[in-house]
């Protein structure tokens, strides 16, 4: 795929897609390794001394430890969940862009053998 001003290797941004995928599956494991362990400790292990609290967060704002493991966990899940959609959408561009690519080379085709070329697609 190419323009003037760019031009695109399809089968690398296949291949890029590809290791965002593989690199989705690879890190979806740990990640879940560790929301499930952060998860089984129980905000009662910290305790009420002024350690645990400050772990906890003094509930005006400071989230502690806790609240800041739970937005760290949320962020890579969101992170591994937007991978996984954005090389699926690569991927999708990548299968759009050959069927049209296949379509035109098949037009030009026909109207190299002296076929009339077919009328532009309505739109709308």
């Amino acid at each position: 795929m190419s323009s003037g001003s760019f031009r695109i290797e399809i089968q690398e941004v296949e291949a890029a897609a590809r290791r965002i995928q593989a690199a989705v599956r690879e890190l979806e494991p740990p990640a879940g390794t560790v929301g499930t362990a952060v998860g089984r400790v129980s905000r009662a292990a910290y305790g009420t001394d002024p350690l645990g609290v400050a772990l906890l967060g003094d509930g005006r704002g400071a989230d502690g430890l806790v609240g800041h493991q739970e937005r760290a966990l949320d962020g890579i899940r969101r992170y591994l969940r937007n991978s996984a959609a954005m090389a699926e959408n690569l991927l999708l561009m990548c299968r759009e862009y050959r069927e049209a690519d296949a379509g035109h080379a098949a037009e030009l085709e026909g109207i190299l053998r002296g076929a009339a070329p077919a009328p532009p697609a309505p739109i709308g």
